[in-house]
C-alpha cells in the first residue's frame, strides 16, 4: 500500500471515529417557524426544556406570512417561545410558550396563526401555535 492510500486510509478513519468518541450526535434537526398572523414575530427563541431562562433568539423581526428556519437541534425536549408585536387589544397574549415538545428523528415546523376565542371577555383572539413534523 503506498504512503498516500495509507494516509487517505488514515484520514478517513479519523473522520469516522472522531465523532463517535467526542459524542457528537450524527442526527441534527431543524426547526421551521412560519408566521401566519398579521403582527411581526418580534423573537423566537428556545430553550432544552426545563432549563431557566431563554438565551436571545435566532430568529427576530420575522414579517406576517414569513418563515424562517432554525438549526442545530439533538434529540430531545425543548421549549419554544415566540414574542409578537401586537397592537389589537382583540390579542389576548403576545407571548406563545410551547413546553416539552420533543424532538425525536424528524425536522419539526411551528405554525403561529390568529383564531377567535369562543369566551367572552376582554380580548376575542388569541395567538396559537400547530406543530408539524416533518422529514
Amino acid at each position: 500500500m503506498s504512503v498516500r492510500n495509507r494516509v487517505a486510509s488514515l484520514a478517513l478513519l479519523a473522520a469516522v471515529a472522531l465523532p463517535l468518541v467526542v459524542g457528537c450526535q450524527f442526527l441534527v434537526f431543524k426547526v421551521c417557524v412560519k408566521n401566519d398572523t398579521e403582527f411581526y414575530l418580534d423573537e423566537f427563541t428556545s430553550k432544552s426544556a426545563g432549563a431557566l431562562t431563554y438565551p436571545s433568539g435566532p430568529i427576530k423581526d420575522l414579517a406576517p406570512g414569513g418563515s424562517d428556519v432554525d438549526g442545530g437541534y439533538s434529540a430531545g425536549s425543548y421549549d419554544f417561545r415566540a414574542t409578537f408585536d401586537v397592537s389589537d387589544d382583540n390579542i389576548c397574549e403576545d407571548v406563545i410558550e410551547l413546553l416539552g415538545v420533543e424532538i425525536e428523528n424528524t425536522n419539526l415546523c411551528i405554525t403561529y396563526e390568529v383564531q377567535p376565542l369562543d369566551a367572552k371577555g376582554e380580548c376575542s383572539e388569541e395567538i396559537y401555535a400547530t406543530l408539524d413534523y416533518v422529514i
